[in-house]
């Protein structure tokens, strides 16, 4: 089994977590996912995790969350909204929840 990790963007909250987790676990061959919200990674378990980045990505992006190798610079993390997470959203219920 292969271990990839990507860096995702715009995680802020458990309900971000839920939904890349979610949304990585759709790929055909992923097994197991790890998301870690205060660094932002993503660890992805699978036969061919190494080979199926783009897959991964997509995946991530069809939620409203960008990503990107691991190595990648930091990404930068937008602040709840007034209301607490979701309120007034465009993207709420849809991944990038907190959109603010």
């Amino acid at each position: 089994m292969q271990t990839t990790e990507l860096k995702v963007d715009g995680m802020t909250c458990g309900s971000c977590v839920a939904s890349v987790t979610k949304a990585l676990r759709r790929v055909p061959g992923v097994q197991d996912v790890e998301v870690d919200l205060g660094s932002g990674i993503a660890r992805i378990r699978g036969e061919h995790a190494a080979h199926q980045v783009p897959e991964l990505i997509a995946a991530l992006g069809e939620a409203g969350y960008g990503a990107g190798p691991a190595t990648a610079a930091p990404a930068t993390h937008r602040q709840h909204p007034a209301g607490g997470c979701g309120a007034g959203s465009a993207t709420k219920g849809r991944g990038g929840c907190c959109g603010g």
